[in-house]
């Protein structure tokens, strides 16, 4: 009869699906590095339609596996099919998978019109299901999210796709000598793979069908599914479907002994044993017993002799008894123990002293310790004894406890490997998937059909949403198509930006925008946006933790900060000629210096590309009551109208203390469709005027689109000249438009590693901080938003001491004498590394001060926020 527990086997691991669901996710976290040995994808670009299903000639291959058929020895095997491919080098396996495909007759469901193109997909983690009894197939689950671009004459599928592909899988192992393989094939029925619109998505059930079709083949024709080579005496060869929904698990059945598994595999297993745990490792009582040995039990009383004093009244003396089991010993599994008991004859061979018996119950039981994760097999209280009235109670007692002791002790090491070599198979088998895996027992039960014990998986600890996005479409759109929730999936985009609408030339002018987008990771690009906008996107979701149990996610905002449309090529660290980035909806009576988000250094470290715009620098006589009025005029008498023409209006230091109202009167005598473009920036510490060598005020310098110095002008401007000049050195170039200024490192890349010495004299390294977060900030000290950004910092370390990251901040630029006195006045705890050269800073190709950078403990960049927080009231989250 089988075992309740674990059928006609002699143990079963149970795993439950959302733990299973939740190793999927670290596999799916591991497209992050490149190194993994197995992971998911999160994004793909790939072709749809290119190669339908042809009709080759393989008369020659088919007649070559009918021969190989028949020369197969008789009795149960392997489908042919699966022996070849799971018996093949992969090259060889490759093919021959396809081969037998082309052998199949398989009726093409493609509509008559043609599908054929190109698609950008991004795909969440994969979850599993499993049928209740189901021993052959599980349902693989992904949500997904694609831009379809149809092929010119080609018929077009809807051009955003957004839902969830069900695709049932079918799998086997194969025994090929000496290798045990995993051989996993999409289900050639069609009602098996499906495509489920996402709601609100505005795809009509006939937007399915057809995208269904699609998928159908790609899973059948484009990916193929290579045999997994399983560990020599890999121990899990069939599996099967236990409960459904929350209760879902996955029987794994196998043989502790060297018994052959039983010819009816895992279908006589029917009960799910791992309750609320993680997994469960059930063993059958019989094969418990098995480890007991009761016969030594047996044995060592039988041989005892005990001498007892006898009072008959009439007669006394010493007696010599033998002990004989009349009954037992037995072993009997209850709830919470295991009962040992048996009868023992106490017999003499003296004629007047009396035979008598004791008979005896002892409880035994398995005890988990937490902390080492060992079983040890122990007896449980006294033994409960009856005796007859002449046998010492004490005395027999101490028989039953001494011998069942020494029984216990000598069986101990054989149980508690049953359990230390359960857990390290499964460790093993997870591993071969997954290597961050571990297990861990956290609760025993005996049972009256065995003995069971529970834990928990787990495997890597989850990261930080990557939220990147580029330009697409030809400068026309934004695309998201590289952010993704690690272990799980995004439901929104949240895309704002600042807007600046023509009617409001200036640059505090600019509107917070925002659209939140389902279907798409596409924006296109608002027609309000330029090339001093900044834009974000945050995403929101939920992933998969390691547990399997689902988290919301609703972090991740990333902000784009503009190149700078005047770009000069010399060291930055020389001096800081730097741009400000504005944030949106600034008030009129506010001071300008309160509407900074960062500085963008206009010096390049490195060679640039593209071309810029052509950029007229300009230092005004701020003493004048109409500074701008020849320069405007200037403009306007221009021959070659409209030009791509960028204004730099250079302040002395401490003009963004007033507000913008004031500055706002005075810039305007520039005519409309300029000051629309005239950006504003402060002479910080003299940079500016240092490096265009400015002693008199106004002067004048263009620098043309391919970064020449190429005419000057200064004291008295004169309007004419400065028309014959912008018509005479002017580059004809493309219109303005974002570009967004990127770093040398990307989110998921490893941190160049960084060793420093701060203010206080602590050494340190990027690579000695592994095991923990850590927030790089790069700041300058003459930069309002920097010192902003390192208050924040603080108030986030001081919210959670224990908790929060390490902060290392990157001090850039000339050193002040001391840091003590900005350390006091904003309260400052953590490192500061002076990097007077930008070497540190010019490693990351920081030019946006601040830039903050988190770094998770395995030292792979995890987020990257440029400036601090576009929208008042929020910061970035990390």
């Amino acid at each position: 009869m089988a075992n309740a527990l674990t059928g006609d086997f002699e143990a079963v691991v149970q795993v439950s699906v959302r733990q299973i669901n939740g190793l999927l996710a670290t596999l799916h976290q591991n497209g992050l590095g490149s190194e993994t040995a197995l992971k998911l994808l999160h994004s793909v670009r790939a072709r749809v339609g290119d190669e339908g299903r042809r009709t080759p000639d393989v008369t020659a291959f088919g007649d070559w596996v009918l021969e190989y058929q028949q020369e197969r020895p008789a009795g149960p095997r392997p489908p042919v099919r699966d022996l070849l491919v799971a018996a093949s080098p992969p090259g060889v396996g490759r093919r021959m998978e396809g081969t037998f495909n082309d052998l199949d007759p398989v009726a093409d469901p493609s509509p008559p019109d043609l599908v054929r193109g190109t698609v950008a997909l991004q795909l969440s983690t994969v979850r599993l299901s499993v049928a209740a009894g189901s021993t052959s197939e599980v349902t693989v689950h992904a949500d997904i999210r694609a831009l379809y671009e149809p092929d010119p004459g080609t018929t077009s599928l809807p051009q955003a796709i957004n839902g969830e592909v069900r695709a049932v899988y079918e799998v086997r192992s194969v025994t090929a000598d000496p290798k045990t393989r995993l051989l996993i094939r999409p289900s050639p029925q069609d009602q098996k793979i499906e495509f489920i619109p996402a709601s609100g998505s505005g795809l009509t059930s006939t937007d399915a069908a057809r995208i269904a079709v699609q998928v159908r083949k790609f899973l059948r024709e484009r990916i193929v599914l290579l045999p997994v080579d399983l560990p020599e005496g890999f121990p899990f060869a069939d599996f099967k479907g236990l409960g459904s929904g929350a209760n879902a698990a996955i029987a794994l059945p196998l043989q502790l002994s060297n018994n052959p598994p039983p010819a009816g595999g895992a279908q006589g297993i029917t009960q799910s044993f791992i309750g609320s745990s993680g997994f469960g490792f059930a063993v059958s009582e019989e094969h418990v017993r098995g480890l007991i040995d009761i016969e030594a039990i047996r044995e060592a009383i039988q041989q005892r002799r005990i001498t007892i004093g006898v009072d008959l009244g009439l007669w006394s003396g010493q007696v010599t008894y033998r002990l004989r089991f009349s009954s037992g010993p037995t072993l009997t599994f209850h709830a919470g123990a295991i009962e040992i008991a048996g009868r023992v004859e106490v017999e003499t061979a003296a004629t007047l002293p009396p035979n008598g018996f004791v008979e005896f119950k002892q409880r035994v039981t398995l005890v988990l310790d937490p902390a080492t994760q060992r079983v040890d097999l122990e007896a449980v209280g006294e033994p409960d004894v009856d005796e007859s009235w002449f046998i010492p109670h004490d005395l027999v007692v101490g028989i039953v406890m001494s011998e069942i002791a020494n029984a216990l002790s000598a069986n101990a090491p054989a149980v508690r490997a049953v359990f230390e070599d359960a857990r390290t198979s499964l460790v093993t088998a997870l591993r071969t998937f997954e290597r961050s895996a571990s297990v861990t027992y956290t609760e025993l039960e005996i049972s009256p059909h065995g003995v069971i014990i529970r834990g928990e998986l787990s495997s890597a600890t989850r990261i930080g949403p990557v939220v990147q996005f580029s330009e697409a479409n030809h400068h026309r759109a934004f695309t998201a198509f590289e952010s993704w929730i690690p272990g799980g999936r995004i439901d929104q985009f949240t895309w704002s930006w600042v807007e600046y609408p023509p009617r409001r030339p200036s640059v505090w002018s600019g509107v917070a925008k925002s659209v939140s987008e389902t279907a798409s990771f596409i924006l296109q690009k608002p027609p309000g946006i330029n090339e001093i906008s900044q834009i974000c996107l945050r995403v929101a979701g939920e992933r998969v933790l390691p547990d399997g149990s689902t988290q919301s996610v609703a972090v991740g905002t990333t902000c784009e900060v503009p190149e700078p449309v005047l770009g000069i090529e010399a060291p930055s660290w020389w001096e800081p000629v730097t741009v400000p980035v504005w944030m949106p909806d600034l008030p009129d009576g506010a001071a300008l210096r309160d509407g900074i988000a960062a500085h963008i250094s206009v010096q390049a470290d490195r060679p640039q590309q593209e071309q810029t715009q052509n950029a007229l620098v300009f230092f005004p006589d701020w003493r004048s009551s109409t500074p701008f009025d020849a320069l405007a005029r200037g403009l306007e008498t221009m021959e070659r109208q409209p030009v791509a023409l960028a204004v730099f209006v250079i302040l002395p230091a401490g003009s963004f203390d007033s507000s913008r109202r004031e500055l706002e009167a005075r810039l305007g005598a520039f005519p409309a469709p300029i000051a629309a473009r005239v950006q504003v920036a402060e002479d910080n510490a003299g940079g500016w005027s240092r490096t265009f060598d400015v002693n008199d005020a106004p002067s004048l310098f263009l620098i043309n689109a391919r970064r020449e110095f190429v005419w000057k002008a200064a004291g008295e401007l004169e309007p004419a000249a400065i028309a014959v000049a912008l018509d005479q050195h002017v580059v004809p170039t493309p219109g303005p438009q974002f570009r967004p200024l990127r770093l040398h490192v990307s989110v998921g890349d490893c941190a160049p590693d960084v060793y420093f010495r701060d203010d206080r004299g602590e050494e340190g390294a990027l690579h000695r901080l592994r095991g923990r977060s850590v927030l790089i900030t790069f700041w300058q000290s003459w930069s309002v938003p920097c010192l902003r950004e390192l208050q924040r910092l603080q108030a986030l370390q001081d919210a959670d001491s224990r908790g929060s990251p390490e902060i290392v901040a990157f001090h850039g630029g000339a050193a002040p004498e001391s840091f003590d006195e900005i350390r006091k006045e904003h309260g400052l705890s953590f490192a500061i590394v002076q990097d007077a050269e930008h070497r540190v800073a010019r490693g990351f190709g920081v030019r946006c001060w601040p830039t903050t950078i988190m770094v998770d403990p395995d030292g792979r960049i995890e987020h990257i926020q440029r400036g601090i927080a576009p929208y008042r009231g929020r910061a970035p989250a990390y």
